[in-house]
């Protein structure tokens, strides 16, 4: 009896909330009062265009009631370890100085890499990223209990696919992109397509190498043979800089077809559209799971997302301009610049129709509700499953992958006979850090040069935790300029202090280099070379790098 009351309460309550609903009027409080402190730190400023939609997203899923304060990096104008080094002087400070964050809400990679250098300033602080593109880097943290989020997967697959649905004849495809950094990465991207469709010809307009006259000229030379997609253009060989609702402003205008785009920076100045990234939508569920952290749920609970929320959105003024129909669309796509239709200006009809279904749904979750206990099992389980498929993978302190996975990656490289250089790296005198100031401080050292050595991981360069203080990285590249540049990277962490003990103290390291198949036709001898590099460079007063020489083992 008493069940069967709970039941019916419960019943009750959900049709007021829908009768409320309709009626407009529902206070959304996840809690009465004191709901807490957030800190977003983003990557670049304000004025970068994806950015005030990230926070409207936060702030959506906040609330009013939650004091959120913000912190900009500005990686877009200022990209130098000086820069990242005097902004965690300046974050040290103020946080020292105002009422400790509930939690913390990054975005985008550069804040994400801070927050994994820099972890001791923000304590225990419950850590939530979003728009971060380094997937590996995303998914090596989702074993930590205090950090979550949400992973940015940037594709053009279906926008492509759709765009030759529209226009079946087209044989090419031509993206627009520049010499930028994401300019670069979006190209690669791009042409990672390309044998997903054969029957188009995939090439690029590289807006950084054409005049603004040639650019213009080529985008007007275009016809329905071909299908035009906008991935970025923010500068020009003439030296002029574009917001990107300049320059898609600037090309729309005076192309003949339609210039379909992956991303949502530039819709409504006379892009068409596509599968896009929805930047506000990330950065409402980053909000929501920084609200569930506010409202007691602990962090550990919260797997990382990988999926990014994707959305189909397209603009019917341009629509209208090259006779594109809604049925041509997907059907759950987001019309921009759009005129309602009468059903659409009296849509409190399907409201009264969705009561039925809420009622309907209520009535479902009552008969599965005996399900919930089973599910809780099983998401129990798939918990466990992940961490030890993290820790078969990854060193338990400093989470970089380890000797297992090293010698499977080196040995898989060695039977594709695909070259590459080996970088074997310690911190000089690390044993006395361990005498003198403990296992915890040294432990603390061994963390913080992990994730200094971590943030320079990308395509080609991957590195991994041998032993002790000893780590090792793979660099896929045969050309010694290439390696070389990573080994001064490695060494240039070094000139940022490490906290010891309250204190900063300069630390050094020494590097030795071998390279595949020159120096060794084995993993074995190309480790082996590698080492006695290193040994070299120690030999000779450390905190240097050295290539491996078959003269060095003469002169031992």
């Amino acid at each position: 009896m008493k069940n069967h009351k709970v039941e019916k309460g419960c019943i009750l309550a959900a049709l007021l909330f829908v009768l409320l609903w309709i009626g407009g009027s529902f206070p959304v409080n996840a809690k009465e009062t004191g709901r807490g402190r957030v800190l977003f730190i983003s990557s670049y400023s304000y004025a970068w265009e994806t950015i005030p939609q990230q926070i409207d997203g936060i702030r959506k899923s906040l609330g009013d009631d939650v004091t959120i304060d913000y912190k900009f990096m500005d990686t877009k104008n200022v990209d130098t370890a000086e820069n990242v080094h005097l902004f965690y002087k300046s974050l040290s400070y103020y946080l020292s100085q105002v009422p400790a964050y509930d939690v913390v809400i990054v975005g985008d990679d550069a804040a994400y890499n801070f927050v994994l250098v820099y972890r001791k300033i923000f304590g225990n602080t419950p850590i939530v990223f979003e728009g971060v593109n380094n997937v590996s880097k995303a998914l090596a943290m989702d074993y930590n209990p205090n950090v979550t989020g949400i992973i940015e997967n940037q594709t053009y697959g279906n926008t492509i696919a759709l765009a030759k649905k529209i226009y079946p004849e087209a044989a090419h495809i031509v993206a627009i992109v520049d010499n930028t950094v994401t300019g670069l990465s979006a190209r690669k991207e791009f042409y990672s397509y390309k044998d997903e469709f054969p029957d188009l010809e995939f090439s690029d307009i590289n807006a950084s190498e054409f005049s603004q006259k040639d650019l213009i000229k080529s985008v007007e030379s275009f016809d329905e043979s071909t299908i035009l997609l906008y991935i970025l253009c923010s500068n020009d060989k003439d030296g002029n800089v574009y917001a990107s609702a300049e320059s898609v402003q600037m090309l729309s205008s005076r192309a003949h077809i339609p210039m379909f785009s992956g991303i949502s920076i530039g819709m409504g100045k006379g892009l068409l559209g596509g599968e896009i990234v929805s930047h506000e939508e990330m950065g409402e569920i980053a909000g929501e799971m920084a609200l569930k952290i506010l409202n007691g749920e602990p962090c550990e609970n919260m797997d990382v997302i990988t999926d990014s929320p994707m959305t189909y959105c397209f603009d019917e003024t341009v629509m209208k301009r090259f006779g594109i129909s809604r049925s041509m669309l997907p059907d759950d796509a987001k019309i921009i610049n759009h005129e309602e239709t009468f059903m659409e200006q009296y849509g409190k009809v399907i409201r009264i129709t969705s009561v039925i279904g809420g009622i309907m749904v209520l009535f479902i979750i009552w008969l599965v509700r005996d399900n919930m206990h089973k599910r809780k099992v099983n998401d129990t389980i798939s918990s466990l499953n992940k961490k030890l498929n993290f820790m078969a993978r990854y060193d338990a302190l400093t989470a970089l992958l380890n000797r297992r996975v090293f010698m499977e990656d080196l040995q898989y490289r060695i039977r594709e006979k695909e070259p590459f250089g080996l970088i074997m790296f310690d911190m000089d005198n690390f044993k006395r850090v361990n005498d003198v100031y403990g296992h915890n401080e040294g432990d603390a050292v061994l963390k913080e040069m992990a994730a200094r050595a971590g943030a320079l991981v990308d395509d080609i360069f991957e590195v991994y935790r041998l032993a002790g203080d000893e780590f090792v990285a793979i660099v896929q590249s045969g050309q010694a300029e290439v390696i070389d540049s990573y080994a001064m990277k490695i060494l240039d962490t070094f000139k940022i202090p490490y906290q010891i003990a309250g204190g900063e103290q300069y630390l050094a390291s020494s590097i030795g280099i071998a390279m595949y198949p020159k120096d060794g036709k084995n993993s074995t001898e190309v480790i082996a070379a590698a080492d006695h590099a290193m040994y070299e460079v120690k030999k000779n007063g450390k905190n240097s790098r050295a290539f491996y020489d078959v003269d060095m083992e003469e002169q031992s």
